[in-house]
């Protein structure tokens, strides 16, 4: 993974995960065009999350994650290069929401497909929804 620029959003709150979903899916339908380049990623679950938070959230890039009652949400690369992702900041924070870490990461395709590793062979443009990832940098945040 290349990191030029270093900025995630962890989200605290009672039932944050299944909130950020449906939150996740209101973004989409606002900014996403289609399966690929659907606005924002959310981790599924605590475990993937832990996995997600780990590959951007590591030692090596210090950060002001706080790794507890959270989940990694992306901001993909074609929202970036639209200048949209401050309304999507700003929708997550008017949900209540806090965003405790942000990076920003240029992502290399062997790392974009270990991040997306779990849909693999599930979701059918998983090589496309890898390769889109690699087409300019990507908004990582840590939401609370």
């Amino acid at each position: 993974m290349t990191s030029d620029v270093c900025t995630g959003i962890e989200i605290v709150k009672k039932d944050a995960i299944k909130d950020f979903k449906v939150l996740a899916g209101d973004l989409q339908k606002q900014f996403g065009t289609d399966a690929v380049r659907n606005a924002v990623h959310g981790s599924s679950g605590l475990q993937n999350k832990k996995a997600e938070s780990d590959l951007f959230f590591s030692a090596q890039n210090p950060t002001t994650a706080f790794f507890t009652n959270c989940t990694c949400a992306i901001i993909k690369p074609h929202v970036l290069k639209a200048g949209q992702a401050g309304k999507v900041i700003d929708a997550i924070l008017e949900e209540g929401f806090e965003i405790s870490a942000m990076q920003l990461f240029n992502l290399d395709t062997p790392t974009a497909q270990e991040f997306f590793e779990i849909y693999r062979g599930v979701l059918p443009e998983f090589i496309a929804m890898t390769d889109h990832m690699t087409t300019g940098p990507c908004l990582v945040l840590e939401v609370r």
